[in-house]
């Protein structure tokens, strides 16, 4: 038992690295997560914002 005293907390131990399987899992969301973004930026219908565009047209243009 006391040689286990030494051991760090991190250390891959007979019990699995949790630490890895974190990072794991997190680097899995972060990689669905840009893939979903990729994937609604390349396919949704966005509109673009509904502005009033006003243009000047000269009097000489318009038929009288």
């Amino acid at each position: 038992m006391a040689r286990n005293r030494n051991r760090s907390v991190f250390s891959q131990s007979s019990s699995g690295s949790a630490g890895g399987r974190l990072v794991r899992v997190l680097l899995a969301l972060v990689l669905i997560a840009l893939v979903g973004g990729a994937a609604f930026l390349g396919f949704a219908d966005l509109q673009p914002a509904p502005t009033m565009v006003e243009k000047v047209i000269p009097d000489s243009r318009l038929p009288r």
